[in-house]
């Protein structure tokens, strides 16, 4: 028979409640006390009831996360990151996917609240443009942080998305190519705008000309949408020299498409993605990409929803983690004789860049 609170105050002559401030390490608790239950707890197995305990604290110490698609290499990263701050802070962690559905995301976020988490963390699949959803979300009763997806007036972690369409775009310039295409995700994810925007930015920079032709929308996370539009770019009169994809597996399918057209990367043709997904440097031509430090946005968005836990009236705080070029065989031209230095630390020689 499972022990309850009264046994072990009757056990040790003190009052129910005094067993219950100790348990809370409470200040008016002397610290002789406060030893004297603990050690009667772990003599008997005592286990708080949670509920009981939640009702007098007004924490679950549970918080919600919420996601769009849990097979995706990125949102894996990131709950590492998130777990890895608020498992050392006594909190569990209820995660739900939504597949991209912005319906069943909504049923998520009524679910958390009514389980009555302490906070949220979201990276939502509502349109930018959905003003009703962002009045919903500003209203809640509980802390919330946007993960990878930004909406105006909350607080949000992810990458610079335009620091990485520009750092991406800025790179194939440097290895010597001029006609550079972009093969956007959907214009409805602000990860896909920002990257867009970088691109253009970019090109201003760099005096290259902004051709509506070399843009192509396509599938975010599908390798056939990168390869269908590799197609479409290599059908133009005057072809792309270059494509930044907004994602690796865009560049994986684009990758395809250009080996298919009989092209020799980096010498006829420069490629570079996003995510660092870890089979990228196994490819038949290693992919060049941009890694966004997905597990540091997990880390920096657990940290910043437990200082608003802390600290109810914290204003909105975006943060920005810093895009880190890794320089791999498809876009390193100038350099395919030199021994490259990738994220993960691995050293190779590049000279062989083209595997035919």
């Amino acid at each position: 028979m499972a022990i309850r609170l009264k046994d072990l105050a009757h056990h040790l002559n003190l009052s129910v409640s005094t067993i219950s401030a100790a348990l809370q390490n409470r200040d008016d608790i002397s610290e002789a006390t406060r030893l004297r239950v603990f050690a009667a707890v772990k003599k008997f197995g005592y286990h708080p009831n949670s509920l009981a305990r939640s009702l007098v604290t007004r924490k679950t110490n549970v918080l919600g996360v919420i996601v769009p698609d849990l097979s995706r290499s990125f949102f894996a990263e990131v709950l590492k990151g998130i777990d890895s701050v608020t498992s050392t802070g006594g909190y569990n962690l209820l995660v739900c996917n939504t597949e991209e559905n912005a319906s069943r995301e909504e049923e998520m976020l009524r679910m958390l609240l009514s389980n009555q988490v302490d906070g949220v963390l979201l990276a939502s699949a509502h349109e930018p443009s959905n003003s009703a959803w962002r009045k919903v979300l500003l209203g809640l009763s509980v802390p919330l942080v946007l993960i990878d997806r930004r909406l105006p007036g909350l607080n949000f972690v992810g990458g610079d998305d335009s620091g990485i369409g520009f750092e991406a775009t800025r790179h194939l310039y440097s290895q010597g190519y001029r006609r550079i295409a972009h093969i956007a995700g959907p214009h409805t994810v602000t990860t896909a705008v920002g990257r867009l925007s970088g691109y253009r930015r970019a090109l201003a920079t760099l005096k290259l000309p902004l051709n509506d032709d070399l843009v192509i929308e396509s599938h975010y996370h599908e390798e056939s949408g990168g390869y269908e539009a590799m197609q479409r770019l290599l059908k133009l009169a005057l072809p792309p020299d270059a494509v930044f994809a907004a994602s690796d597996p865009i560049a994986i399918g684009a990758l395809q498409a250009a080996l298919e057209a009989d092209l020799s990367l980096p010498e006829d043709f420069g490629l570079i993605g996003v995510g660092n997904h870890r089979y990228g440097r196994f490819l038949r031509v290693p992919l060049s990409t941009v890694d966004q430090q997905r597990s540091q946005i997990g880390h920096l968005a657990a940290e910043l929803l437990l200082a608003s836990m802390d600290k109810k009236r914290l204003r909105p705080k975006s943060i920005l983690t810093e895009p880190k070029l890794v320089v791999r065989d498809s876009s390193n031209r100038t350099g395919v004789s030199d021994m490259l230095t990738a994220s993960d630390g691995t050293k190779r020689n590049a000279k062989h860049a083209a595997r035919r």
